[in-house]
């Protein structure tokens, strides 16, 4: 295997991987939303749904230019 080949079989194991990973926090996230256990504002879900949506924009945005973005931490 080339090295082209080997990196592109080295993307793809851990795209998988992290995807997954993104999929299933996603889902696990969506349990918050059980009244009966949590109480929220709708300011609070709008929040957490920006910064959602916006480190899937700048993660979107590096791999059309192929740079690394930082890491980010979320406070509500």
């Amino acid at each position: 295997m080339n090295r082209k080949e080997e990196k592109n079989r080295k993307f793809r194991e851990l795209a998988e991987k992290r995807v997954t990973r993104v999929l299933e926090d996603l889902r696990i996230l969506s349990n918050l939303s059980n009244t009966s256990l949590y109480s929220y504002s709708d300011t609070e879900v709008h929040k957490i749904f920006s910064a959602i949506d916006g480190a899937t924009r700048v993660s979107k945005a590096a791999f059309q230019r192929g740079q690394r973005e930082k890491k980010r931490e979320f406070k509500l």
